[in-house]
């Protein structure tokens, strides 16, 4: 996958992901747990989410100018 498809594609599940987080809470998803419950729930699991895609992208990052 080239260069550029490779960042369209992370910016639209980024995107995909913000977009998410402002509409799952206030949706009646998780309305059958506690509120708090809920909440801690859908966080937990869209932090690692998240860190899991932010690991994907920085683990192939390289130097190229070291030659």
């Amino acid at each position: 996958m080239s260069l550029k498809k490779q960042r369209l594609f992370w910016t639209a599940l980024f995107l995909l992901m913000i977009l998410a987080s402002f509409i799952i809470p206030f949706t009646p998803l998780l309305s059958d747990l506690t509120s708090l419950y809920g909440a801690f729930l859908f966080w937990s699991v869209f932090a690692i989410i998240i860190i899991i895609c932010l690991g994907l992208i920085t683990a192939k990052w390289r130097n190229f100018d070291e030659r």
